[in-house]
């Protein structure tokens, strides 16, 4: 698989996981290509957490909820299982 395949692969197979684990969040793809919020189906927009494509790795505001901190880190936790699985 070239960069770019694997890079395609593991992007979607982790949004396959928070679809399926963070039912509470909706997908937002500007269509941009850069970033995806996942953006909280209630509560405040500064609980959005955003998954920057190109280098795999998210972030959220320093003052997001403690909730939304926690499903943050859960999130790159299983982004790294997913890239060594898919890079192995």
């Amino acid at each position: 698989m070239t960069k770019k395949e694997i890079n395609k692969a593991i992007v979607k197979r982790f949004l396959t996981f928070v679809e399926e684990v963070f039912p509470n969040y909706e997908i937002d793809d500007s269509g941009e290509g850069g970033r995806i919020s996942f953006v909280p189906l209630e509560g405040e927009i500064d609980n959005v957490i955003e998954f920057h494509r190109s280098r795999l790795t998210l972030d959220t505001f320093n003052w997001s909820s403690n909730q939304t901190k926690q499903d943050c880190t859960v999130m790159e936790e299983m982004l790294k299982v997913i890239e060594l699985e898919i890079k192995e």
